[in-house]
């Protein structure tokens, strides 16, 4: 490992070739313009190509304690942070590439247990492609498991993400393990994309509640949206463009916490912003299976 490489690694950078690219530290970059490669005697070649000159650079590099104060790179904190970091990576990409293998791996649904699950919990609608069954799926209890997995809709770029609901074989609940949920892969502001017809952008929590919504609950068509969590919703990355936004959270303080926080946030942005409360301690699937009554 190069002092050139691990500064690269240190600054959050990408290495290729011989060198590395990293934002500078010396003004707020945004666009990777600082050149990293290494020099004669332990000395680093740096240049920004936003105009930074080299004192600059060094400046704020030794400032970081991330170089001496003869340019010369200083290795042990800046290596154990490399080293983090670089470990960090690495697992998320493992994941990324185990979440991409079970998705491609699963089978559609239709006249699976899964579709069985689904059923059972009075959801009648179409179920859409993004929903698919694995017959033997792993769980961290070190079993293997049916399981629903949901492909998960990330940032451009963050890699494969999934969602698997762990099932009885026959598919009549779920599985007695804990967790009987769990995501894999970069799932953070992402979520599972249920429909995409005309009409508001509305998020729910679960697979089950915001399936619930298009069985009749709601008024007319819409886009639905699952976060899978109340802090998933909260955390929810919104499309840029702007339009009419119902948030349906779980009838609890966790969900109604989690549902004003992205709402605040999502008319800071511009939307039409309006919430859709159940029954308090109940959730929309309760309310299609009559364990609840809207207001």
């Amino acid at each position: 490992m190069t002092n050139a490489y691990t500064l690269t690694i240190a600054l959050g950078g990408k290495w290729a070739s011989g060198s590395g690219t990293a934002c500078c530290p010396a003004h707020d970059d945004h666009t990777p313009s600082l050149s990293i490669a290494d020099g004669m005697n332990g000395q680093l070649l740096l240049y920004c190509h936003a105009g930074c000159d080299y004192a600059e650079i060094k400046g704020a590099l030794r400032g970081r304690g991330l170089i001496d104060g003869g340019g010369a790179f200083r290795p042990i904190g800046a290596i154990l942070r490399a080293e983090r970091l670089a470990k960090k990576v690495a697992e998320a990409e493992r994941r990324s590439r185990l979440a991409c293998k079970l998705w491609k791996e699963a089978l559609p649904i239709t006249g699976t247990p899964a579709e069985h699950y689904m059923r059972s919990r009075g959801i009648f609608c179409e179920l859409p492609s993004c929903m698919r069954y694995k017959e033997s799926c792993w769980h961290s209890t070190a079993t293997r498991l049916p399981a629903l997995v949901s492909w998960i809709h990330v940032k451009e770029g963050a890699g494969c993400a999934v969602h698997r609901t762990y099932l009885k074989e026959d598919g009549s609940g779920k599985a007695d393990v804990t967790p009987a949920k769990a995501m894999l892969g970069p799932a953070s502001g992402g979520a599972v994309h249920l429909s995409n017809d005309p009409g508001p952008l509305v998020v729910a929590e679960g697979l089950e509640t915001a399936l619930s919504l298009r069985c009749g609950i709601l008024p007319g068509p819409a886009t639905i949206w699952a976060a899978l969590s109340a802090s998933g919703m909260a955390a929810l990355r919104l499309p840029e463009r702007r339009g009419r936004l119902i948030v349906a959270p779980d009838g609890d303080p966790v969900g109604r916490k989690a549902a004003e926080a992205l709402a605040t946030r999502a008319h800071g942005l511009g939307w039409q912003v309006s919430l859709l409360i159940p029954p308090e301690g109940f959730d929309w699937n309760d309310v299609l299976m009559g364990k609840a009554v809207a207001a």
